[in-house]
């Protein structure tokens, strides 16, 4: 049986100048100073139409923007590290994303959404593996997310609080309008905001 490693990392989403390259792009013309034609950075396209194929999938009504960072995990497996010492050396980029999470700034602030495992590797703490991975990114105080119910405790893991519906008055503005956009009675989120780590 393989040994099957986890790794998150966050995903090379920007794309130089916002430019996708066409067939008939020469790959010669790029950055050079007649054609004045920005720089395409090949890998970012990859990753980020996988990432997109990721969640078309299995989280169909998510939709990304280049502006967000989005930190993964892909499955590496031990014939996918053979013949190197340092895993730091593979190329995860070309292995299969199995969870995935979105940091969307807003204005000062920062969104939490699009947490996502593939079916196939849920029970397998990957949520809270990512969490922890993304957690020197977050601001405390200023760091949001909408759980669903079910997913409170794990957030409350990671020292992220519930809001209380009588204490909306106190969230920024942009956060509760997202807030309300999202929720329904079919999909009734519950507001959490990063706390301060217990003493």
């Amino acid at each position: 049986m393989a040994l099957i490693m986890y790794q998150p990392t966050w995903l090379n989403t920007k794309i130089t100048a916002n430019h996708q390259p066409s067939p008939a792009t020469n790959a010669s013309a790029i950055n050079s100073p007649e054609t004045n034609i920005p720089a395409i950075n090949l890998p970012a396209i990859k990753q980020w139409s996988a990432i997109k194929l990721f969640y078309r999938q299995h989280m169909p009504y998510a939709r990304l923007a280049q502006k967000e960072s989005v930190a993964v995990i892909h499955h590496l497996s031990s014939s996918t590290i053979d013949g190197t010492d340092d895993i730091d050396e593979v190329d995860i980029s070309q292995q299969k994303i199995i969870a995935a999470i979105r940091v969307k700034p807003i204005g000062q602030y920062q969104l939490i959404n699009g947490l996502l495992v593939h079916p196939d590797y849920r029970g397998q703490q990957l949520s809270t593996q990512l969490l922890k991975f993304i957690a020197p990114q977050l601001i405390t105080k200023n760091c949001f997310l909408f759980a669903h119910p079910w997913l409170i405790d794990l957030y409350q893991q990671q020292h992220f609080i519930v809001i209380d519906q009588h204490d909306l008055s106190a969230i920024p503005a942009d956060i509760i309008q997202l807030y309300r956009r999202y929720y329904s009675e079919q999909r009734p989120l519950v507001l959490m905001q990063l706390n301060e780590p217990d003493k």
